[in-house]
């Protein structure tokens, strides 16, 4: 073999081991995604499922909040308008003892 060939020889091995290496490498990392892969799909499920939670929790929160407000509102609303039907009937009953007064 000349020096050449030999020289060429030298580089399609080296190139060939380095190529193999890299594989073997690219192979070994896949495999290691591939393991971690369900766990890692796992908590990203179960942490989208506890923001659901969450998200529920404090939607009720503010629905309950908004239903207590409504409440209270009507609530308000109705002791304002029982104050006006009592401020009239005394007017009404004021109004009759005068009618009454004067017959």
């Amino acid at each position: 073999m000349s020096d050449s060939e030999i020289l060429l020889k030298a580089a399609i091995n080296r190139i060939s081991a380095r190529i193999t290496e890299k594989l073997i490498n690219s192979a070994q990392e896949f495999t290691e995604i591939a393991e971690e892969l369900p766990q890692k799909l796992q908590n990203e499920w179960d942490s989208f499922k506890e923001e659901i939670i969450e998200e529920s929790e404090r939607l009720e929160k503010k629905t309950n909040k908004s239903k207590e407000k409504t409440s209270e509102e009507q609530l308000s609303k109705e002791d304002s308008i029982q104050i006006q039907i009592d401020n009239l009937r005394s007017k009404v009953i004021d109004i009759n003892k005068d009618i009454e007064g004067k017959n």
